[in-house]
């Protein structure tokens, strides 16, 4: 009984790790060649490089705007999910502490933002921003990422209901302000929410690729993505240097996501069991 369930675990063992190297696969070979001239790529995709050739590296470097577009994504992504952790919060705690008919609408209201797809209405928000004039600018593509915040208050009011109302009548009789116990007693409470929202935002409004294209044209306003789009043409009939540029624009998210990872296990628990 005991060799068969060792037999067991191994077999499964192996699959797993079959299944690990398949789903990787496009990476080993994206970082395989990615260090080799293109000569040896086309002859040997799969095999190791012969030796450390960075010129593909330097090409890279040379030709995109990395640390500029590095600049744009980093600013779009903070500031778009501060705004929806912030934003989400304050909307989230009156919505679901007071019990009116304004802060009923606005839950279905906010519901229904979180329901609808953006591409749903892509051309009606196209159409608002060019008439404010904020097309090809930063600050409008992180306004049309803030729309995130309906996902935020959703997952915030899962949070707060489970949340004992005793520590906050608390914090009022001892003479705190109604802001002062929100930022003080009730945000910090909220952090496993938070952590979650930062994390996952934060992956989704850095790898975007629609909308950015879709409001950001000039190449001082592209974020990494884009930019390594407009290498596509460049590059097109040298992949090995277009394979770095990949790398390169992997490796920040890539970093986050080792940083990040075990906040993410830990955000998706306290989700499953608050929500």
């Amino acid at each position: 009984m005991l060799n068969k369930k060792r037999w067991s675990s191994a077999v499964w063992q192996i699959l797993l790790v079959l299944f690990t190297l398949v789903f990787l696969s496009p990476m080993i070979y994206m970082v395989l060649n990615s260090f080799k001239p293109y000569s040896q790529m086309l002859k040997d995709p799969w095999g190791l490089p012969d030796t450390l050739f960075l010129d593909n590296y330097i090409k890279a470097f040379t030709q995109m705007k990395f640390f500029q577009s590095l600049y744009n994504s980093a600013v779009i992504t903070i500031v778009s999910v501060f705004l929806i952790v912030v934003l989400g919060g304050l909307a989230a705690y009156p919505i679901t502490r007071f019990d009116n008919r304004l802060t009923r609408f606005l839950s279905v209201y906010f519901l229904i933002g979180y329901m609808v797809p953006t591409q749903v209405l892509i051309v009606q928000i196209f159409s608002v921003m060019k008439k404010m004039h904020l097309i090809n600018t930063k600050t409008g593509l992180i306004l049309v990422y803030a729309a995130g915040v309906s996902f935020a208050v959703f997952m915030y009011q899962g949070f707060i209901r489970s949340m004992p109302v005793d520590m906050e009548e608390s914090a009022l009789i001892d003479g705190a302000r109604p802001w002062q116990m929100f930022w003080k007693v009730v945000f910090p409470l909220l952090k496993p929410a938070s952590a979650t929202l930062i994390i996952f935002q934060t992956m989704w409004i850095w790898n975007d690729f629609v909308l950015s294209s879709l409001f950001l044209s000039s190449r001082k306003n592209l974020t990494l993505l884009l930019e390594l789009h407009q290498c596509i043409g460049e590059f097109s009939l040298d992949w090995s240097v277009m394979l770095a540029i990949m790398c390169i624009v992997m490796f920040p998210m890539l970093v986050f996501y080792l940083l990040m990872q075990k906040q993410i296990i830990s955000g998706m628990t306290a989700g499953a069991v608050k929500g």
